[in-house]
This record gives C-alpha cells, structure tokens and sequence, in this order.
C-alpha cells in the first residue's frame, strides 16, 4: 500500500502516467481491477475494529460491483481515496466498517473534491504556461522598439533575430 505516498502528494496521485482500473483489466485480464480494490478494502477491514464474518463476506461482492463503478479512475486517484478515508477525512465512522460508507464517501465526498483539486492544478498549469510564454524586452526597450531592432538585425543577417522573429 501507498496510501501514504499518495496523501502526502495529491498533485502526483492525480497527475501521474497510471492506468485507470479499466486499463489494468485490460492489461491483466478481467477481474485484476477487482482483485485489487479488495486488497485495499481488505486492508481498511484489517485495520478497523470490526471482526463480523458476515462483514468479510460481503467484501468481495461489494469490490467487484465498486470496481466496475470507478473503472474510470486512476489507481494512484483510488490510492488517495483510500488513504483519506483511512485518516478520517471522509465519512465520519470509519470505526464501524460497512464497505456500502466507502462507496457513498467516494462518490459524494472524494469525487467532488477530486473536481475541484484537479481544476486547481490545470488552473495552476495554465498560469504557469501563460507566463513562460509572457515577452518580457530587454532593459532599454518596449515591446515596439525591440521588435524594431529585431526587424534591423535580421535585415543585416542575425540569425538569432531571424530565428525570433520566425513563428513557431
């Protein structure tokens, strides 16, 4: 598990190259994203103070039916779920363990959080891009004047002004 990782690194969780529960089916055979969400229940059972044999049962069914539900998402995206339900932040029982709170907890908390987060950060990115692409002139000139100047040295041959003045 790499709940703590993923915690303490939402951004990466997010934006990391992991394939979505969908694409380890396909790459692992059906049933592999499943397999793998039990683990992770598994582990949140383990650690709870629930020791009902009726409450493990139901584990199993309840990841097969939640994994097809969130096929979509990344496992890193799931590892952060799980890592933030585990320390409280969603569903405010989490000592009782019902495998049905997960589910409500990532549909109706983690996934609206999930929104905004990732809006934050393609926000953020955008903002980064805009201003590595912002012209700032040298001292001594404005916009106009260096384009001016840049226009004279490629008339002489600059290649390094030619080069600047050509579009991407």
């Amino acid at each position: 598990m790499q709940w703590g990782y993923a915690a303490s690194n939402p951004e990466k969780a997010y934006m990391a190259d992991c394939p979505t529960l969908l694409q380890l089916d396909a790459l692992y055979g059906g049933g592999t994203s499943a397999y793998w969400v039990d683990t992770q229940v598994s582990a949140m059972f383990g650690s709870s103070s629930s020791r009902e044999k009726g409450v493990v049962d139901g584990i199993g069914i309840f990841c097969q039916s939640f994994s097809s539900q969130i096929s979509g998402f990344k496992m890193s995206e799931v590892m952060l779920f799980f890592a933030r339900y585990k320390a409280g932040r969603y569903d405010n029982s989490y000592g009782a363990f019902d495998s049905r709170r997960i589910g409500n907890a990532f549909f109706k908390e983690f996934v609206a959080e999930r929104n905004k987060e990732l809006d934050l950060i393609n926000r953020n990115k955008l903002a980064e891009e805009i201003e590595r692409r912002s012209f700032i002139p040298p001292a001594g000139h404005t916009s106009w004047s260096w384009l001016q100047e840049l226009r004279k040295r490629a008339s002489m041959g600059d290649k390094e002004a030619i080069k600047q003045l050509t579009p991407p």
